[in-house]
C-alpha cells in the first residue's frame, strides 16, 4: 500500500485476503477457511445478556430479523471507513511536517476559537497541505489525500472549504469527547471514568492511527501474567484486531516516513522475548475491515516471502515526560526481529525528535496474514486446533457500545484456544460469554509523572 496508494481505493475481494493465509506456514488453506456473519444461534446467550439494555440489536428475537440486522450492522460499521479518513487528514492539518515549515499545533483544542472556529493558525494550516495537493508531492500522505478527495469527488475549487469544514468538525468533536470526560470525572467514581472511555468513540470514524507505547502496556501485561503463571503455553498463533497505521497524531505519530505498521510485530517480540513460543511456529493474522491496512500487511507479507525486509521508524519525542521504562522499550523495540539501521533524517523543525529505524527480518514480516473480518458482525470458522492462543485489541473496542462489545467479546471466544488469552486496553462488559474468564486489570503508565498510560484488561478462555 506504501507504493501504491491507489489500491486503497478498492475494496479487497474476500478471497485474494484469505488466499494470504496460504503463504503463512501452519494456518489454513482458504478453502478451510470461511467468513462469514454471525448467526442468531451463536449469539443468543449475549443477546440474553443485554436483554432490556435498550441497546440496538438487543432485542431481537428471531433468526431472521437478526440476519437483517447484522448484516445492516456491518454496512453501518463499514461506513465509518471514510469518516476515520477523514480524521486522519485532520490529523496531518494539525500535525503534518513534510508538506510545510508551519509549526505543528499543541492539540486540536489550539485549532478553534472559544466558539467553535477555527484559529488562524489552523485556517493557515489548512492552506498548507494545498499547495502541495496542487504540487506534484511526493509525500505519501499527501498522495493519499489527493486519492481520496478525487474518490469523493471534491472538485479543486472545494477542497479548502472541504478540508475547513472537516478540521473545524473533527476538532469540536475532540473537544466533546474532552467535555465528557470530565463530566465523568466529576462523579469522583474512577469506574465510572472508565466506562465512558470505553465507549467515547463509538460514533466516530474508524481510524487507522497507531503507536509504539500501548505495545509497551501490552508486553508489561503478558510479563506480569508469565510472573504468575497465568501463560505457560507456547504461543503459536496470535491475532491482532485492529493492527493500525502510523499516520500521523501529535503524540507519537509523524509524517516524514512511509506508512507504518507495528503492532502485529511488536506482539510477536514480546512472546518472543517472555519465550512464550518460537519463531518456527508462529503465525500472527491482523483482523481489520479497513481496505488500507489489509493492503498494507498483505504487500509486507508478500515482500517478506521475496526476502525483502521491513523497515520501521521509530521516533521519540524527548520533551515528552517518558518514563525510564517506557524509554527502554522504544531503545529495544525490535532487537529480537531484526537489526538496527539508519534513520531517515529528523526534519529540523521537530525539535528534541531522536528516531531508531528497525529493519525487520523477512521471515518474520512473512508470517503475517490480514483478515478482511468485522469483529462484531463476522466471524471466521477455523479448523480444530487452528484457534488464536493470543488475541490483542488496543483503541479498537473503544469505537463500539456496549451490546456491540458483548457481540465482539463472545467472537473473540470462538476463535481462541482453550485457555487463550485476551488482552485488551478498554474496560469491557460485565456481562459477557462465560466462558471468557476476567483476571483483572493492570495500568500501565507511560511518564513519570504518571499522566498518560493504558489500562489493559485481561481475560482467558475457559
Amino acid at each position: 500500500m506504501t507504493r501504491a496508494l491507489d489500491t486503497f481505493l478498492g475494496r479487497f475481494l474476500l478471497v485474494a485476503l484469505l488466499t494470504s493465509f496460504l503463504t503463512v506456514r501452519g494456518t489454513s488453506r482458504p478453502e478451510d477457511v470461511n467468513v462469514r456473519f454471525l448467526k442468531f444461534e451463536e449469539v443468543e446467550e449475549t443477546l440474553q445478556l443485554f436483554a432490556g439494555s435498550g441497546l440496538p440489536g438487543s432485542e431481537i428475537a428471531d433468526p431472521e430479523a437478526w440476519e437483517r440486522w447484522i448484516r445492516s450492522q456491518d454496512q453501518q460499521v463499514r461506513a465509518r471507513i471514510d469518516r476515520g479518513v477523514e480524521d486522519s487528514i485532520s490529523n496531518l492539518i494539525l500535525y503534518g511536517i513534510s508538506y510545510t515549515n508551519l509549526p505543528r499545533l499543541e492539540s486540536t483544542e489550539k485549532a478553534l476559537t472559544e466558539s467553535g472556529g477555527l484559529t488562524a493558525e489552523a485556517r493557515a494550516r489548512v492552506k498548507a497541505p494545498i499547495a502541495a495537493l496542487e504540487a506534484v508531492s511526493r509525500s505519501e500522505r499527501v498522495q493519499f489525500v489527493r486519492q481520496f478527495l478525487t474518490r469523493k469527488g471534491i472538485a479543486s475549487h472545494r477542497i479548502e472549504t472541504f478540508l475547513t469544514e472537516n478540521l473545524e468538525r473533527f476538532a469540536n468533536e475532540q473537544r466533546g469527547y474532552e467535555e465528557k470526560l470530565d463530566e465523568a470525572g466529576k462523579a469522583a467514581d474512577q469506574m465510572e471514568v472508565l466506562l465512558t472511555r470505553g465507549t467515547l468513540y463509538q460514533s466516530r470514524g474508524l481510524s487507522v492511527d497507531t503507536s509504539l507505547l500501548p505495545n509497551y502496556a501490552l508486553e508489561n501485561t503478558l510479563q506480569s501474567l508469565v510472573a504468575k503463571g497465568v501463560v505457560a503455553a507456547q504461543i503459536k498463533r496470535i491475532a491482532v484486531i485492529g493492527p493500525g497505521l502510523d499516520f500521523t497524531d501529535k503524540r507519537d505519530g509523524y509524517d516524514f516516513y512511509p506508512l507504518q505498521t507495528i503492532q502485529p510485530f511488536a506482539v510477536m517480540e514480546a512472546v518472543l522475548r517472555l519465550k512464550l513460543g518460537n519463531p518456527e511456529d508462529m503465525n500472527v493474522a491482523t483482523l481489520d475491515l479497513n481496505p488500507a491496512v489489509n493492503a498494507h500487511i498483505s504487500t509486507l507479507a508478500r515482500n517478506g516471502r521475496a526476502g525483502r525486509a521491513y523497515i520501521v521508524q521509530l521516533p521519540r519525542d524527548t520533551n515528552a515526560d517518558w518514563s525510564p521504562s517506557a524509554v527502554a522499550y522504544w531503545q529495544h523495540f525490535g532487537e529480537i526481529l531484526g537489526r538496527r539501521v539508519k534513520p531517515l533524517p529528523v526534519p529540523s523543525t521537530l525539535g528534541g525528535v531522536m528516531l531508531r529505524a528497525v529493519a525487520i527480518a523477512p521471515k518474520y514480516a512473512s508470517r503475517l496474514a490480514p483478515l478482511d473480518l468485522d469483529i462484531v458482525a463476522q466471524t471466521a470458522d477455523l479448523t480444530k486446533g487452528e484457534g488464536f492462543d493470543l488475541v490483542v485489541a488496543t483503541n479498537v473496542l473503544v469505537y463500539y457500545e456496549r451490546f456491540q462489545q458483548g457481540l465482539a467479546m463472545a467472537n473473540i471466544v470462538r476463535l481462541m484456544n482453550p485457555s487463550g488469552i485476551f488482552l485488551c486496553n478498554t474496560v469491557l462488559p460485565a456481562q459477557h460469554d462465560p466462558q471468557l474468564s476476567y483476571l483483572g486489570r493492570r495500568t500501565v503508565t507511560y511518564s513519570d509523572a504518571r499522566s498518560y498510560g493504558d489500562d489493559m484488561v485481561v481475560y482467558q478462555k475457559r
